[in-house]
Formats: C-alpha cells, sequence, structure tokens
C-alpha cells in the first residue's frame, strides 16, 4: 500500500495540516515556485519525487542503449562543445557540480516545474541548482542520469 498526505484540518494559525493515508492513484503534487508566493506548479499523477524515485531505480535513464550497471560514464569526460550540443527538451543535459547528467527523462518530475530547468540545458546548472535548494542532494536524486564528468573533476571524499 501507497501513502500520499491528506487533509485533516488546520494547525497553527489556520496552516492546513495533513497526515500519511491510503492511496491508489500515483502520487502527485504542488509546489510554490521560490520567490513567487501565489504562482504553484502542479504536477501530472504519477510525476512526484517519489514517482521518480523509483522509475530511477528501474530503468536506464542515461539515454544511452548500454547496460545500466556499466562503468564508462563514471569516466568519461564531456567538454563545453559536447555538453552544449544536448540543448534541447528532448535531449537536454546539464551539468552539476563537475557530473554530467541526462535531464531529459526528469523534466516533467521537477518540482519547480520546466520552464525554470530550460535556462539550464546544455549548460553548467551548479548556480541556480544552488540559488533554490542548494540543501538538496542533487547528485543523489539524479545519481540514474549521470552520462559524464566536467573536464578537472575531482570526487569528493562522499563520491562513489
Amino acid at each position: 500500500m501507497s501513502y500520499t498526505r491528506r487533509e485533516t484540518g488546520r494547525g497553527i494559525g489556520g496552516a492546513a495540516a495533513s497526515a500519511p493515508g491510503p492511496s491508489i492513484a500515483p502520487s502527485a503534487g504542488t509546489h510554490l515556485m521560490p520567490g513567487a508566493s501565489t504562482s504553484r506548479i502542479t504536477l501530472k499523477p504519477g510525476y512526484s519525487q517519489m514517482d521518480w524515485m523509483r522509475r530511477s531505480k528501474r530503468e536506464n535513464l542515461r539515454g544511452d542503449d548500454g547496460d545500466r550497471d556499466g562503468e564508462s560514464w563514471k569516466t568519461r569526460v564531456i567538454d563545453d562543445e559536447e555538453l552544449g550540443r544536448h540543448a534541447t527538451r528532448d535531449d537536454c543535459w546539464i551539468a552539476l557540480r563537475g557530473r554530467v547528467y541526462n535531464l531529459t527523462g526528469y523534466v516533467d518530475y521537477h518540482p519547480g516545474g520546466e520552464k525554470i530547468l530550460e535556462q539550464t540545458y546544455g549548460k553548467d546548472a551548479t548556480a541556480l541548482f544552488d540559488k533554490y535548494h542548494k540543501y538538496v542532494n542533487g547528485e543523489y536524486i539524479m545519481a540514474a542520469t549521470q552520462v559524464g564528468i566536467r573536464p578537472g573533476y575531482v570526487p569528493d571524499s562522499d563520491s562513489e
């Protein structure tokens, strides 16, 4: 049985309180756009972060036809020119903290919507990512989509 949030009443200051409850349908959600108090992004059913994590565990999301558990993506160096060739909605790669990810399969799952991601297609997205959610472990969320590393990338002690 899966669980999703359900309304249970009003909490302190009139804020809605929620509790886990049974759900048959895939989870969905709405998220406030950073910096906008009333603009919300509504995710389609089946496109929550939990849905993404389940999908990333069972599918090859790197966009290649190779073996999902192959290791070549860990050492494949991707320069600016190659990264820039993947800058469309149907083929979008980004760099984040020295690693390169094929974001194509993730776009519909992004809690902030597609529009903000468009700015990063084919580029290093680290500064924009950190501006809105530096506390989020993007490397973990996107691990199944990693296609390579940037020139000069040196893994930190928590990597690999």
